[in-house]
């Protein structure tokens, strides 16, 4: 089932404490976050907020790089697909939460931030700026994942080989030896840049 396609039986864990998103914009007479135009959002889904747009929306791996998973629409569907940004506006529940599984975690996942891969699916981080997290994985069950959609905790330690060497620009005997220092600079950066997008702490591009 892909996203926006009904509702899903989304399970929190009992009596783990789950807040409600319509605390982070209780600055209006009808707290809740506004929905973003034309959007419906199922009961049971993953919801995600974009601060660069204001808005709520579905949780999809094509959503803005800007947008976070912040919990479930623990509430009935909030149908805006007629109306404009605001129009209605919905309050996701944070906490943890049993979702399904794309059917590729394993136990070897476990303590790692997982990626959205529809509305109510959750798969392995690939480690690229497509990846959209959604939350830290806790528990397997059958076909399902018990998910943190709480604060996004860093994934696990990821090892990196680094190419560049210290002092390797200086002592460069020629130009074909420093194109060499200045592409191994290059591939570190963007294999580091990978590995912080994959941890969720920096935002994959637009």
């Amino acid at each position: 089932m892909a996203s926006k396609a009904g509702i899903f039986d989304s399970l929190p864990l009992v009596g783990h404490p789950r807040v409600s998103a319509a605390l982070h914009n209780g600055q209006t007479a009808a707290p809740g976050l506004p929905v973003k135009a034309a959007e419906i959002i199922h009961q049971g889904v993953m919801v995600a907020y974009d601060p660069a747009n204001s808005q709520a929306q579905v949780a999809d791996p094509a959503m803005p790089a800007t947008a976070r998973v912040v919990g479930i629409n623990n509430g009935p569907t909030v149908d805006n697909t007629a109306g404009a940004k605001g129009a209605l506006k919905i309050s996701p529940e944070s906490g943890i939460w049993r979702v399904l599984s794309d059917g590729n975690l394993t136990a070897a996942h476990l303590r790692t931030i997982v990626v959205v891969v529809d509305d109510h699916t959750v798969g392995v981080a690939a480690g690229t700026n497509a990846d959209r997290p959604a939350g830290e994985l806790l528990a397997l069950e059958g076909g399902y994942a018990w998910v943190d959609f709480g604060v996004q905790t860093m994934r696990g330690p990821t090892t990196i080989t680094q190419l560049a060497v210290n002092g390797a620009g200086s002592g460069a005997a020629d130009l074909a030896a420093l194109k060499t220092v200045v592409e191994n600079l290059i591939d570190d950066h963007i294999t580091h840049r990978a590995a912080l997008v994959a941890a969720g702490l920096a935002a994959p591009a637009a």
